[in-house]
């Protein structure tokens, strides 16, 4: 049983000089542009739903047109492409891979393929193709590779066929046009993947999430004007998280202004503690990353809340023993101070009136020293968010 998706393909071509050798009618490049018309008719007609778009590389890679709609509106960027340079394989792919993260990005149950057409010689790769194909084959990316004229290539030696390889492409060789217009042709049809692969498709190695996932905006980078973020400190305007539903953070208490954040793509709120829930339940199968409720736009929660709610969660299991935590003093401003809250009284640090700080080691949660010290007279023995007794 198989299962057909929508498909973003990026066709990436190689420029360089040697794509003009006239061993092709007219030449090998005007050859690649007329099967590449084909290659887009023909999808077109399959699912006017995929989208394509293109890419051309010699000594660096370009973009020559992003994702359209519409796949006919990518076929009149084809004449814009001149023989020039020598070839770059890494600079295109890394370019090409550059186009389909932003799309994986935004909504990941798609195939996501790289067709690339070159005669397979890196002269002039500053970027490793191969590094390039493994980060491919980690993203769930597939690269179909063509090879132009590799005469006297032999099929284990092809660049081509190990980038192919290592992805689950396919590679060919063509020696003219309409074969190779043929193979083109043949390429617009959808990758058709079993369904235990299809379950298989999301992407879970953790350093690749991490590096693609996007951060979640403080009110202070994704507000407009200094006086909305005046408004929003002051707490005359208010925002409601999108999953809650509440202005004020059912874990922390605190108010938008400290514990809110924006999806750095639609700009919806999320209360951080939310986002963390949200990425502990969420089908990426990895504790800090999820998707934007409203537009499923990947996004990573920062480490510290996350520890703040391993906090939580272990607390109340361990020995009495071990159930304190040490406070300690830090007297020198750094950036994780600089972007934190006091859990006590939800305000930001200020090292310029008061250059000191106490750290809980357990959770990592930073408080003003007079809050603490406020909080202990009171009688309170224990951390506000992790709750474990607290030596100083």
């Amino acid at each position: 049983m198989s299962d057909e998706r929508l498909e973003d393909v990026v066709i990436c071509i190689d420029n360089s000089r040697s794509m003009f050798r006239r061993d092709f009618a007219p030449n090998r490049l005007e050859a690649v542009k007329k099967a590449v018309l084909e290659f887009i008719r023909r999808k077109n007609q399959i699912d006017n739903r995929d989208r394509v778009a293109l890419v051309a590389f010699s000594s660096k890679g370009n973009v020559i047109t992003d994702f359209k709609e519409e796949s006919e509106e990518v076929a009149p960027n084809l004449n814009t492409i001149k023989a020039t340079g020598s070839t770059g394989l890494g600079e295109g792919l890394a370019v090409a891979i550059q186009l389909l993260v932003k799309e994986i990005q935004k909504l990941g149950q798609k195939i996501f393929r790289i067709i690339l057409i070159s005669d397979g010689k890196p002269w002039s790769s500053t970027i490793d193709p191969f590094k390039m194909a493994n980060l491919a084959a980690r993203l769930k990316i597939h690269i179909d590779t063509v090879g132009i004229g590799e005469l006297g290539v032999a099929y284990e030696e092809s660049i081509l066929d190990k980038i192919a390889h290592e992805t689950k492409g396919e590679y060919s060789r063509v020696f003219e046009t309409q074969s190779l217009i043929e193979l083109l042709i043949q390429l617009a049809t959808k990758k058709e993947i079993s369904y235990s692969e299809a379950q298989k498709k999301s992407i879970t190695d953790a350093t690749v999430l991490n590096i693609i996932a996007g951060d979640l905006y403080r009110p202070s980078e994704a507000t407009d004007t200094q006086s909305e973020l005046v408004d929003l400190i002051m707490g005359r305007e208010k925002k409601k998280c999108i999953i809650c539903y509440q202005y004020d953070c059912p874990t922390c208490h605190g108010p938008f202004f400290n514990c809110g954040r924006y999806c750095s793509n639609c700009k919806a709120p999320l209360h951080l503690h939310c986002a963390a829930d949200w990425a502990e339940h969420s089908s990426e199968k990895n504790p800090t990353i999820f998707r934007c409720p409203r537009c499923f736009f990947l996004l990573k929660v920062p480490e510290s809340i996350q520890r703040v709610k391993h906090a939580h969660k272990t607390s109340y299991d361990l020995p009495a023993e071990v159930e304190t935590t040490r406070f300690a003093l830090i007297t020198k401003e750094t950036d994780e101070i600089a972007a934190a809250v006091c859990p006590l009284c939800h305000m930001i640090f200020d090292f310029s009136t008061d250059p000191r700080a106490y750290l809980c080691t357990h959770c990592g949660s930073y408080f003003h020293t007079k809050c603490i010290e406020d909080w202990l007279s009171k009688g309170e023995g224990g951390c506000r968010l992790c709750g474990k007794r607290i030596e100083m």
